[in-house]
C-alpha cells in the first residue's frame, strides 16, 4: 500500500531496536518485527509458507520456510543458513541477511555490541508535534497537538512514582520539540519513548493527581487532570482505596492434565487460553497500571473451585475466564461469545456447559459440587444484584470490541451455569474465543497475531469498564 505524503509533512529519523534471538548458536531476527519497523506491508501465503515484505522504498523481499534463499526485487540471493518458521513467525539469519542487503542497497542497520538488538533508522511522518500546559483552579489541562485523530478508546494513561504516562498507539512524536516544550508548575519534566507501534509521553508532576481523563479531537489530545481538591480528598477518604479497580484476575481455562477441547489438527483449548491470558495480562499491567493475578500462568491443572478462591483471596475486582469452544454436532459452528452466571433458560448452552463443567471428573474432591445444579445455590453465590449489572456491561463491551476486529461470527452475550464462575465475589464473565472444531476459527486461533488482536480487544473492553466503574464510584 502506497500513500502520498503532503509536502509540508515533517519526518523524523527513528532508531528502532529489533530483538535478536539465538537459535543453535546462530543469530536471527523476526521477519514480522523487521517489517513493522520499516512500516512495510506483509503478505503471507499459508499454503506455501511464504512471506512477502513490501516496503515503501519499493523493496520486495520474499522468504520461505526452511529455505536458505531469499528473493529481493525478483533476484535470488543465498543466505547459507535456512530461514526458520517458529510460533507462526519467520526467523531470518541476521548476519547473512545484513551482508546481502548491504551489497544490494547499502547498509540497512547494524547489530549492537551486545549482540542483543538489530538497530535500524527509519524516516517516519510526525503526527504528534507539540505540548502545552494550561493551569486551572482545581488542576490543569495538558494539551497535545496532533496531525490526525487518535481514538479515545485506544489511548491509555497510567501513574507511577509521580510520572503520568500517556501511550498513543500509532503515534509518531517529535521528541526534541516535546521534551523541550515550555513547562509550567506542577509539570517538572517531560520525556518521550518512541516504540514501533506506539508513542509514550510522560510528565513528571509535583502534585498528587486525584484523577485524569483523556479526550481527543481531529488535531489534539487533551488530558484533564484534577489535583488536591478538598472534594476529591473527601471522596477518597470516604470511599477508600478498596473501591478502585486495581486488581484483575485472569483465568486461563483448563491446563495440565485437562487439555479442554481438542480440535482440528490437535489444537488444545488450554494452549490458546494461556497465551491469550498472558497477552491480556501484559496489556493491562503496561497500560492501566493494575495488578494482574493469574489463576495459572503455566501448563498446570487448577480445580474449578480454587480459581474463584484465588480471585476472592487476592481481592480481585474483576474475574475474566477465557475458553475456546467446540461443537460435536456441527463443524460449521463458529464465532465468539461471552457468558454470564445467571439463572434462566440455558437450552442453547447445554452442550458447552456440560463440556466446561466436565473437568470436575478429574478432581479428587468432587463432593463440593453436589449442589451446584441447584439454581438457588448459584444465585446465592452472586453476592449482590450490582455484580450482575456490572458483569452485563463488561460482557457487552467485550462483544463490541471483539466484533470490531474479528472476522468471525458475533454470537452475543449469553447466560449459563459455569461452575468456574460460581463463588466469585466480583463482576465475572466467561469468554469463548472461537471454535476449535471449525476450520476457519482454528486457522485464526493458531496465529499469535490473531491471539494478540483478541487480547487487545478484551483489554479495550476492560479499559472502558474501568473508566465507567471508577467514574460512577466517584459520582455516586
Amino acid at each position: 500500500m502506497f500513500c502520498l505524503t503532503p509536502l509540508f509533512a515533517q519526518t523524523v529519523a527513528q532508531q528502532i531496536k529489533i530483538p535478536i534471538y539465538k537459535v543453535n548458536n546462530n543469530h536471527y531476527i523476526s521477519a514480522y518485527e523487521y517489517a513493522r519497523a520499516n512500516q512495510a506491508d506483509i503478505y503471507f501465503n499459508e499454503n506455501k509458507k511464504k512471506l512477502s515484505i513490501k516496503s515503501t522504498q519499493s523493496k520486495n523481499i520474499v522468504i520461505s520456510q526452511n529455505s536458505s534463499f531469499i528473493i529481493v526485487n525478483e533476484k535470488i540471493y543465498h543466505l547459507f543458513l535456512p530461514i526458520l518458521y517458529q510460533n507462526n513467525d519467520f526467523l531470518i539469519p541476521i548476519n547473512a541477511f545484513l551482508n546481502t542487503m548491504k551489497n544490494i542497497s547499502g547498509p540497512i542497520g547494524f547489530i549492537d555490541t551486545s549482540n542483543k538488538h538489530f538497530i535500524i533508522y527509519t524516516q517516519r511522518t510526525i503526527n504528534i508535534d507539540d505540548v502545552a500546559i494550561k493551569n486551572k483552579t482545581n488542576g490543569m489541562i495538558i494539551h497535545i497537538d496532533t496531525r490526525q485523530k487518535f481514538n479515545d478508546n485506544i489511548i491509555s494513561g497510567a501513574i507511577s512514582q509521580g510520572w503520568l504516562s500517556i501511550t498513543i498507539p500509532g503515534g509518531i512524536i517529535d521528541s526534541a520539540k516535546i521534551v523541550n516544550a515550555k513547562k509550567k508548575y506542577p509539570v517538572k519534566r517531560i520525556r518521550c519513548i518512541q516504540n514501533i507501534e506506539s508513542a509514550q509521553i510522560s510528565f513528571l508532576i509535583n502534585e498528587d493527581i486525584d484523577e485524569f481523563q483523556i479526550n481527543s479531537s481531529d488535531d489534539y489530545i487533551n488530558i484533564n487532570i484534577r489535583m488536591n481538591t478538598e472534594e476529591n480528598i473527601a471522596i477518597i477518604k470516604e470511599r477508600g482505596e478498596k473501591w478502585l479497580l486495581d486488581t484483575i484476575v485472569i483465568d486461563a481455562g483448563h491446563g495440565g492434565k485437562d487439555p479442554g477441547a481438542v480440535g482440528i489438527g490437535g489444537i488444545k483449548e488450554k494452549t490458546i487460553t494461556l497465551d491469550v491470558a498472558r497477552k491480556l495480562g501484559a496489556l493491562l499491567e503496561q497500560n492501566l497500571g493494575v495488578t494482574v493475578i493469574y489463576t495459572r500462568d503455566d501448563d498446570t491443572f487448577v480445580p474449578l473451585y480454587k480459581r474463584t478462591r484465588i480471585a476472592n483471596e487476592s481481592n480481585g475486582k474483576l474475574f475474566i475466564s477465557l475458553h475456546a469452544n467446540s461443537a460435536k454436532k456441527s463443524h460449521k459452528a463458529s464465532g465468539f461469545e461471552t457468558y454470564l452466571l445467571r439463572p434462566g433458560k440455558w437450552d442453547d448452552a447445554i452442550e458447552i456447559v456440560k463440556r466446561e463443567n466436565a473437568v470436575i471428573q478429574l478432581e479428587a474432591d468432587q463432593h463440593r459440587y453436589k449442589d451446584f445444579t441447584d439454581e438457588e445455590h448459584i444465585m446465592g453465590s452472586i453476592v449482590q444484584n450490582q455484580i450482575i449489572k456490572e458483569s452485563e456491561f463488561l460482557a457487552s463491551q467485550v462483544q463490541i470490541q471483539l466484533d470490531r476486529v474479528l472476522n468471525i461470527k458475533n454470537r452475543g452475550v449469553k447466560q449459563a451455569g459455569f461452575h468456574v464462575l460460581v463463588g466469585a465475589e466480583m463482576p465475572n464473565i466467561l469468554i469463548e474465543l472461537g471454535f476449535v472444531s471449525n476450520k476457519k476459527d482454528v486457522r485464526l486461533l493458531s496465529k499469535a497475531q490473531y491471539r494478540q488482536k483478541m487480547a487487545a480487544a478484551i483489554f479495550r473492553a476492560i479499559k472502558t469498564y474501568k473508566e465507567q466503574y471508577e467514574k460512577s464510584v466517584i459520582e455516586d
